[in-house]
């Protein structure tokens, strides 16, 4: 299902005419509206994507603000003009790669998409006639202009929910003539500098294990904050720090303290007290318990198989070593 709305794509192919504008965005075919929406899904849903906004009341706010209130093709080439301008102000090489700017509706609420997909090296065939007599002729031919798949690590961009003002952010960095600057988030756009999702999990943890009791060794602090913070998201579909501090710390006497310093932590580090989970990968991480022994064992177990106490358990031995059991398993596979 094509869910792209219109789309406008401006060539920085590097030939003469370039950069080239469209003079009249419209909705795209069934595979190109695949693509882009694909394009958007890695967007939103990358490891390296982070939440933020653009500054209130500034002019790229405002340029935002444009698809709703004008047709999209006005908005869209005043969108791709201003980054145009704003490549050029800062001398980034204006070649390599397309500007892709398109609509579609999320969950009832409308979304826009601008993204950069750079140019990958590939070598395409050609296939033309070679005379008369109806035989064909093939060559090989090096490309420069095939854009990367949806999901690779070259493509940058953001998604904005027009409704509310939110993107999510995935960036690259590039050189300008002020050095490296975060192309979206601080070249073309000036967007709040948040974490992304993995960031934010990580200096999350980092700041339990600081307000941690000294008796409680981050091997036992580490699964335990996985656990509250795979609870929070079944449960309320966002990591809550309070609620993950809570949980971790609700057995010792001074957990009242702890969370009081674990959100002092968070206003000096800036961290928002709710992390949003858009990150697949990310949340199958946390469902995960990833186990690794002193003589090369690693076994990685589904997070409710090792809390059940009559699957999987941990054994201290008499002679000082440990041993793992699992039990209740029907099949084995080696690989």
């Amino acid at each position: 299902m094509n869910i792209i709305a219109r789309a406008a794509i401006a060539l920085y192919d590097g030939g003469a005419s370039s950069p080239v504008f469209p003079a009249k965005p419209d909705r795209p075919d069934d595979e190109a509206g695949a693509y882009l929406s694909a394009v958007a899904e890695k967007l939103m849903g990358s490891d390296g994507t982070r939440t933020t906004c653009v500054q209130s009341g500034g002019a790229q706010e405002e340029l935002l603000r444009q698809f709703l209130s004008r047709p999209f093709g006005e908005a869209a080439d005043m969108l791709l003009r201003a980054m145009d301008d704003a490549l050029q102000t800062l001398e980034i090489p204006r070649e390599g790669f397309d500007l892709a700017v398109f609509a579609f509706d999320r969950e009832n609420e409308p979304h826009l998409c601008v993204a950069m997909l750079p140019y990958r090296q590939a070598v395409v065939h050609q296939v033309e006639p070679a005379g008369e007599d109806g035989a064909m002729l093939t060559r090989l031919l090096a490309h420069g202009t095939v854009l990367p798949p949806p999901g690779a690590k070259g493509v940058a961009g953001f998604v904005v929910n027009l409704s509310t003002g939110d993107i999510r952010l995935r960036d690259t960095q590039v050189l300008t003539n002020v050095g490296n600057r975060a192309l979206f988030g601080e070249a073309l756009f000036a967007m709040a500098p948040t974490r992304t999702t993995k960031e934010a999990v990580a200096a999350v943890t980092e700041m339990l294990e600081q307000a941690a009791p000294p008796d409680m060794t981050p091997q036992e602090l580490r699964p335990a904050v996985k656990r509250a913070m795979s609870k929070s998201i079944e449960e309320k579909g966002v990591i809550d720090v309070e609620d993950v501090a809570d949980e971790v710390f609700r057995s010792d006497p001074e957990r009242e303290a702890i969370i009081e310093q674990v959100g002092r932590q968070m206003r000096e580090e800036a961290l928002e007290p709710v992390i949003p989970v858009e990150n697949k990968r990310v949340v199958a991480q946390l469902q995960r318990v990833k186990i690794r022994t002193d003589n090369g064992v690693s076994i990685t177990l589904p997070r409710e198989l090792a809390d059940d106490e009559n699957s999987f358990a941990v054994v201290n031995n008499d002679d000082g070593t440990i041993s793992i059991i699992i039990s209740r398993v029907q099949t084995l596979k080696t690989e």
